[in-house]
């Protein structure tokens, strides 16, 4: 089993530069957690052979944080917490690594640690005064006394608890493109010619194990300027057919398509294919054929007598039990 390993990479100017910064890190490291604004996070763990030591990762990244005009810094430990401490303690420009999380710790203030400050004077009246003193304490009478926030950082302190990095992929754009020769002039010619960008959009998102849960269009036109078309999707998917079926409802709203020379689909939202709740309904007009087709794929996946709509059987009943009655969508 690997060391944990992680890198904090703390940014003195962030207010305006965070996206640009989170972009920039994206370039350098796997996955990046962001634990406050301007404050990354990366788990480094088992990523030597491939990206280089921590410490020459480290560098990396404050170079490329220094071409954007920030100074940062970066702390190197074996938990988020620790290395977040040492980074906001090292000057910028400059990496510190440290081993021993428990060690770096206990000669600083209480200040450092997650807990409230009434607390933080309780513990000053006990006579402790540095986190190495607070965490001689046994585990058991912190919690006791305290409570599970202070148990929480009491772990912290022992350099026992690392909090898990809630990291995401770097983003990528998910887009396809086509020309044509002859201007497209109608609707169905287009939904035709729009299957081949769709079916390439739908193995990018396979690919990925991801679905679609919007769609942008842009229409490039021979006889006037570029026309967008946002489109929700619900149940999010990557099935090619069901993103076709709403572009397709998408343009038949539309009277002035003109003459279609161009397009460029791309799928600015998405989310992960599996575990996903998916619904009947969609905000921008489903229509009766989607609500049909998302009912079938239910009953498919969670059998008979699952996908239930109510159907008034005597309107004049006393009681609320008699006069509806649950049935089938799909029979």
């Amino acid at each position: 089993m690997r060391d944990p390993v992680t890198l904090v990479v703390v940014a003195r100017e962030a207010a305006s530069l965070h996206t640009q910064l989170l972009a920039t890190l994206h370039t350098a490291l796997p996955r990046i957690g962001v634990l406050d604004p301007g404050i990354f996070a990366c788990d480094l763990a088992g990523t030597e052979e491939l990206l280089g030591a921590p410490s020459r990762v480290a560098r990396r990244v404050l170079t490329r944080c220094a071409r954007l005009g920030t100074r940062a810094s970066a702390g190197i430990a074996p938990t988020p917490f620790v290395a977040r401490v040492v980074a906001e303690r090292t000057p910028p420009g400059e990496v510190r690594a440290v081993e021993d999380g428990r060690t770096y710790l206990a000669p600083l203030s209480l200040d450092v640690l997650p807990i409230d400050v009434k607390v933080r004077d309780e513990l000053r009246l006990l006579g402790l005064r540095t986190v190495g003193e607070f965490a001689e304490l046994p585990r058991g009478a912190v919690f006791d006394r305290f409570g599970s926030a202070v148990a929480r950082a009491h772990a912290l302190a022992r350099g026992e608890y690392g909090d898990v990095i809630r990291a995401c992929v770097p983003p990528r754009r998910i887009r396809a493109r086509r020309a044509w020769d002859d201007a497209i002039g109608s609707h169905e010619q287009l939904v035709f010619a729009l299957r081949i960008v769709v079916d390439e959009i739908a193995r990018a998102l396979a690919r990925d194990g991801l679905a679609a849960l919007r769609l942008v269009l842009r229409l490039d036109r021979e006889d006037g300027g570029p026309l967008r078309i946002d489109r929700t999707v619900l149940p999010p998917t990557r099935e090619s057919a069901a993103l076709l079926r709403s572009l397709r409802w998408a343009l038949e709203e539309r009277a002035d398509l003109g003459l279609v020379i161009g397009c460029t689909l791309e799928v600015p939202e998405v989310e992960p294919a599996r575990g996903r709740q998916v619904g009947l309904f969609a905000p921008d007009g489903a229509r009766r054929e989607e609500a049909i087709a998302t009912a079938r794929f239910l009953r498919e996946k969670l059998g008979a007598g699952v996908v239930l709509q109510t159907r008034v059987r005597d309107s004049e009943a006393r009681l609320p039990e008699r006069a509806s009655e649950w049935v089938e969508v799909i029979a």
